[in-house]
Formats: structure tokens, sequence, C-alpha cells
């Protein structure tokens, strides 16, 4: 019996790859269709690891835990029918169903928004695991310099009564009564289709909310209504700011409204880390109301951000200096320039952005134009067209204006609507970097494959 992981190049479940180790599990095998900076770091941490679909064949006995990304893998469909001929029965889950099956355990707090749910969950987790004993299990969605690089905070001391409780997941096995919802469980809660109602919270968070996910929302209402779903599941508090517009979500009975207050941190600031330092304090205030803010500061002073958050990662031998991001909306895309802009405000700032699905790109076009004028120059590389086939957007109005046959068409397009250079191509992209000087600063927002292939 194994315990396959299928799509193990997406940080959910590499993250489950590696905690299910730490708490002894050997007969772990790891799948994913490509290579990439994760597949790589399990391998070489002892994790068997194919590259490549259908080279494994799933057996009856077999526990199967997916990433949405791969639904329609080998893997995952013969596993799905494996369970509908087969008598033994054969456990498939999608990576939120099981986060959903591990927070029934625990005191599980969630946190979530349109920007800033990765950033507000591994500083949460970052600041309670100094301050809050009953942290047990933390899961962010990207690579955490403060937790050795890895997405996942793991409570060392406790690891023996963690494997009681996913044995049970496992096997359906009962549980001792008194390790169930003794500790707390800080994670990073997915809204892109719904995923989030698979939790079973007691706490939750909200960083912000304007529409994404265009893909599946139709608008800011259905995308609104989603947290409002989650806000009824959610057992007890609810905490937003201030600034928060849906007067729906202001008026929940649940719902803590919490000021914003200035919290300047060693290396990253501005007032989206005001924001959302302030909201993992009023977290952490609720768990523990003897803490005071002085504390909260001083335990998370030395946060050091997330992997591809305006992340440094080198000065190009033309002496700029190369940052990656993980932004894809206009709003994102806004509050890097802004970051930057204060950091070097006599420098040159330049974006190289890859769009992340067509979508994104004709829901939001208005929008990018005065995000991305802000940049003194402007570059984008081709679309990264996730979950889309061209042929889907045959009735679209700018298609049916423009007659687009390729993603390249469309990217050219766009990159010309902003007066910026079109890369075809990654030999375009490495030009490009050539071309820059000492006085530079360039900002690559990627969601897709632009920053591994940087990195590479």
């Amino acid at each position: 019996m194994k315990i396959v992981l299928v799509g193990a190049g997406g940080s959910g479940i590499s993250n489950l790859a590696y905690i299910l180790q730490e708490l002894g599990y050997d007969n772990l095998l790891a799948i994913d269709g490509f290579e990439s900076q994760i597949t790589q770091a399990l391998e070489k941490n002892g994790i068997k690891t194919l590259i490549g679909h259908g080279q494994y064949q799933i057996k009856p006995d077999d526990i199967v835990i997916y990433s949405e990304a791969v639904v329609n893998s080998p893997e995952v469909q013969s596993a799905f029918q494996l369970k509908l001929t087969n008598q033994q029965p054969l456990k498939i889950r999608n990576y939120f169903q099981f986060l959903g099956e591990m927070s029934k355990y625990f005191r599980t707090v969630g946190f979530s928004g349109t920007n800033g749910k990765s950033s507000s969950s591994a500083l949460a987790i970052t600041t309670a695991k100094k301050l809050i004993p009953q942290l047990g299990i933390g899961i962010v969605g990207a690579l955490i310099p403060d937790f050795d690089s890895k997405s996942y905070y793991l409570n060392q001391e406790k690891k023996s009564e963690f494997r009681l409780l996913f044995d049970a997941i496992f096997t359906g096995r009962q549980v001792p009564y008194h390790l169930i919802k003794q500790r707390y469980f800080f994670l990073e809660a997915c809204e892109y289709k719904r995923h989030f109602l698979n939790l079973d919270l007691e706490k939750l968070a909200i960083t912000n909310i304007e529409l994404d996910h265009t893909d599946y929302y139709q608008d800011l209402e259905d995308y609104t209504s989603a947290y409002l779903q989650m806000i009824d599941k959610t057992s007890h508090e609810v905490f937003v700011l201030k600034n928060l517009e849906q007067e729906a979500i202001l008026s929940n009975p649940k719902t803590k409204i919490l000021p914003v207050k200035e919290r300047k941190l060693k290396y990253i600031r501005g007032e989206h880390t005001n924001q959302n330092a302030s909201l993992v304090a009023g977290v952490l205030q609720s768990i523990d109301p003897t803490l005071s803010d002085e504390q909260i500061l001083e335990a998370m002073y030395e946060f050091k951000g997330i992997w591809r958050r305006m992340e440094f990662l080198t000065t190009l031998p033309t002496g700029a200096k190369l940052y990656t991001d993980y932004g894809h909306i206009a709003s994102s895309l806004s509050v890097g320039y802004n970051m930057l802009h204060q950091k070097y405000p006599e420098k040159k700032i330049i974006a190289l952005f890859q769009p992340h699905q067509m979508h994104r790109v004709l829901v939001g076009w208005d929008d990018f134009y005065p995000a991305l004028a802000q940049f003194d120059q402007r570059a984008i590389y081709q679309i990264y067209a996730a979950r889309e086939n061209i042929q889907d957007f045959a009735q679209e109005p700018l298609f049916q204006q423009h007659h687009f046959t390729s993603v390249d068409e469309l990217g050219n397009y766009f990159a010309k609507e902003h007066n910026a250079e079109y890369l075809q191509n990654f030999d375009q992209v490495m030009t490009f970097l050539d071309k820059t000087t000492s006085d530079d600063i360039l900002v690559v927002f990627t969601a897709g494959d632009l920053d591994f292939l940087l990195r590479k």
C-alpha cells in the first residue's frame, strides 16, 4: 500500500508529502507532470518522486491525494475507476478534501482573501509558534524562509499525537477523545471554486475581497457569496479590517472589525504589511487575550516574508536588482509598484508581467491600464493559459473584433495596449534582462512558469 500524492509539484501536495514523511510514513510516492524546484526538493529529501504521469499503476489498497490541477491524470482517473469496480475501500481525496479531514481534529484557523492570505498565514504561523504553545500545524501555499524554506510548520513535540490523528484519517480507526481539538491548525484557506468550504474552521481571518478567479465566479456578488458561506460554516469568530467594503460581512454577528495599525517589521514594511500584521495580531489576541501589541510585534519583527512575494532574487550582471512576485491581478501589481517605489524612490522601476489566464486578462482589462502605467518600463511575457483553451473565448467581444487565433496574438495585443514589449519566449526574456542597467529595479510578476525558468 502506498500513499500516492499526485500533483506534487504544487506547494499544497508537497507540503503534505513532507508532513507525512516527518510523521513516519515511509510509503510515499510523489508524482508530477513536470520537474520543478519543488519536485527536485522532494527527491533530494528522500521522497520517491516520479516525473511524468502514467508510470505508476494505482493499486486497490492505495491512498490517493491529488491536486485539482491534475484531476484528469491517469493516476487519479484510474483511482476513481478502481473505486467504482473494486470491493476494497480505496481512499481518494483531493487536496482540499484532505485538509478538511485534518481540520476536524484541530482547532482550525483559516486565513483567506483575494490578496495577502499567504503572507498573513505565514506571518501568523511564524509569530504563533513563539507565542501560542498549542499551535500544532501550519500550512501555507508558499515557501517561507523562516521555516527553512518549507511551506509548513509541525510542532515536533506532538508528532506522536499527530500520527494517531493521521492514522485515523487514513484507516477510520478511532482516536482517543483527549487528542481531538486540542491543538491549533493555522492554514491558508483558498476561495477558488469554494474550496475553503471543505474546512471545519473555528476562526476565519479575511484580508480583503475583490473579484478574482473569474473563470469560476460570475461577478463580485458571486465571489462575496462564497465568503458569506464560509462565515456561516465558521463556528466562532471572523476577523476583518475596517477598510473591508462588503457590508454583509461587516454586519455579520460573527465578525470582529479590527483597526489597521502601523507595525514596522525588520525586513518588510508598508501598508500591506500593516494590514496583514494587524489582522494577525487580532487573531492571536483572540486566542490569548493576555498578549500585548508589544509582545506580538516583537515576535513578528524578524519575519522575512515568503517565496515569490516581492522576493529579491539576485543582482543581475548588469547591476539591476531582480525581484519576483506572485501578483497576477491589477491591484497586486499596484501594491508591488508602491513597495518598490517606496524602497527605491530614485530608481527606474520595470515590470515584466506574465498574465495568468486569458480570462483574467479579459475581465481585468481596464484595471490593468492604471496598474501597469505606474511603471517606468513594461514588458509582457506569454500568457500562462492554465486550464484554458483559446477556442472557448471565440465569442468574447475582443476576440470577435480582432480574430485572435493563438494565445500569443492576444498577448502581443495586450502588450501593445500597454506600450510594452512582448516577449514570446524565454530567450527574449534573457535578452530583455541583459538590457537593464544598475539604475534599474526589475520585478517579474508571475503566477505561472516564468519564476521557475528564471531560477533554473
